[in-house]
């Protein structure tokens, strides 16, 4: 396997110019709106934001269609999904990215429970809302579906899982295909791996913590007008990344993940008001301000676990329970032996511990690929990943 990086975090690190800008020729996109639930649409300081928001790639004539879940920290319309999207688009599939569960937009649009977090509550959020996607899609765009593929990457593919189960059970939509790429095996051990990082900020101080960012903004904004398939633009930029020490790069690694977390906070909220907030409630930008102070445990512990107890009718369960029960391993069973279903993982990928990644591999055999190298989605970009 010739992927050049064997330092997982710089490794990660080059996924930061991933995006379909630099690639020729550009690919349109248009922003679909789809209502999924209905009493969502008049929340105050959110009136009329309560549709799902999805990227529609279309081919001109019937195709495929291709589901792009992405991680936390993702959005439809800038990063590593419009990249996967230009690649598959490239390849004759329609496509259409879904914003991440952990999300405002799909919080606010989509999840029942108004505090995503919970895969199997989240599939099944997703499940429906990608039921009145497709509906709106053939209905008022009118675009002619052959068949219905799933790509997941990180949290996304944990919850592509989790919908593979789902879809197995219901066939309400009847995915041929789900590639599940680096999902988190042990959720619990991944998002306190997150917190830790984040948790640099303290060590460095804020001037320091400033400069990391800005020098890594930086460099990846001198990236712009550079092609996203030439590896030697790879090569530049991990140079340029190299500067960085292995705590920069987890401190960096962290705020990205949680670069979207306070205004999933703030509209969680507006639906639910569970005073996790001090400030007014007319008091936005204050009260977005309040919510840069929550990590992801703080997030589970606080808005969360009250509200996953009162939809599955568990007021007793504890934090851990809901943590196990929404890892991969309650529905590796499930997964074995569904020849649709293949996940692609790296060894080094630091946000999985490397017994985790033994047993995945032991439990689903020709399921899984398994890369030596990549750290956590660092190399998606690879030629041999992408073919």
């Amino acid at each position: 396997y010739k992927y050049p990086y064997r330092d997982p975090y710089l490794a990660t690190a080059t996924t930061a110019i991933l995006n379909d800008n630099g690639l020729t020729p550009r690919v349109k996109s248009q922003i679909v709106h789809v209502p999924v639930l209905p009493d969502r649409n008049q929340l105050p300081s959110l009136e009329g934001r309560g549709e799902l928001s999805v990227a529609l790639y279309r081919q001109n004539h019937p195709a495929p269609l291709l589901f792009i879940l992405p991680g936390v920290g993702s959005n439809p319309y800038f990063g590593l999904a419009t990249y996967l999207a230009r690649l598959f688009y490239q390849e004759g599939s329609h496509i259409v990215i879904l914003p991440s569960p952990m999300s405002w937009n799909f919080a606010l649009s989509s999840s029942r429970s108004g505090a995503p977090g919970y895969a199997p509550a989240d599939a099944r959020d997703l499940y429906e809302a990608m039921q009145k996607s497709l509906s709106v899609l053939r209905d008022r765009y009118n675009v002619k579906i052959t068949g219905i593929n799933f790509m997941g990457v990180s949290l996304g593919a944990l919850e592509g899982a989790y919908l593979s189960v789902i879809d197995a059970e219901e066939r309400k939509i009847g995915i041929g295909k789900y590639l599940l790429v680096n999902p988190p095996l042990d959720l619990d051990y991944a998002l306190k791996k997150i917190d830790e990082w984040h948790a640099l900020r303290n060590k460095f101080g804020s001037e320091k913590s400033k400069e990391i960012v800005a020098k890594a903004v930086g460099i990846v904004e001198s990236f712009s007008e550079d092609r996203r398939d030439d590896p030697a633009v790879f090569d530049r930029l991990a140079k340029d990344f190299a500067s960085f020490t292995t705590e920069d790069l987890q401190f960096l690694i962290a705020e990205d993940l949680q670069i979207l977390l306070p205004e999933l906070v703030y509209v969680t909220q507006v639906i639910h008001d569970q005073k996790v907030l001090t400030a007014a409630k007319d008091q936005v930008r204050t009260r977005l301000q309040e919510a840069k102070g929550l990590t992801f445990m703080d997030y589970n512990e606080k808005i969360g676990l009250p509200l996953w107890r009162i939809q599955e009718g568990e007021p007793q369960a504890d934090l851990e329970r809901f943590i196990k029960r929404g890892s991969l391993a309650p529905i590796l069973d499930r997964l074995r032996g569904n020849s649709k279903v293949h996940i692609m993982h790296n060894a080094d990928d630091f946000l999985v511990d490397k017994k985790s990644i033994e047993e995945l591999k032991e439990a689903l055999g020709d399921q899984v690929t398994l890369y030596p190298y990549g750290g956590h989605l660092g190399n998606i970009w690879f030629q041999e990943n992408k073919e």
